[in-house]
């Protein structure tokens, strides 16, 4: 059993706010291409200044939306920090699977199961 006690308030706000950014600009951009092939059919709708514009709104709006997430996420990993000292953090159960499924697999029969679990102690002792 795990217990986060605390973030790192600007880990969380990066990757949020790149993962958000870059969602809606992949979205942005799927859409924005989609409605431009699928208006060839309509020939005075095939606007490739339109299509410059709406590219360029996406990627603005991308960054507008990764600026807006890193704040919101910064904001909520603060807050998680806070309420950590008085309710106590989130906690987790961990179970050794790869050491599980190992020792009954005939696929890893060259692995020293003893070694490691050696480096596993010794692992743990440097981190606890």
């Amino acid at each position: 059993m795990k217990v986060i006690k605390k973030i790192d308030i600007l880990s969380v706000a990066k990757i949020c706010g790149l993962i958000c950014g870059g969602v809606y600009l992949l979205a942005g951009l799927v859409v924005n291409l989609a409605v431009f092939v699928f208006s060839f059919a309509v020939l005075h709708l095939y606007d490739f200044l339109g299509l410059g514009s709406s590219i360029l709104a996406t990627m603005l709006l991308a960054v507008l939306v990764g600026a807006v997430a890193f704040l919101l996420s910064a904001v909520v990993a603060w807050f998680y920090n806070v309420a950590v000292g008085f309710v106590g953090g989130i906690v987790w159960h961990e179970e050794e699977w790869v050491k599980k499924t190992a020792k009954n697999s005939l696929a890893l029969p060259s692995m020293n199961f003893n070694a490691l679990e050696k480096k596993e102690e010794e692992l743990k002792r440097d981190i606890f």
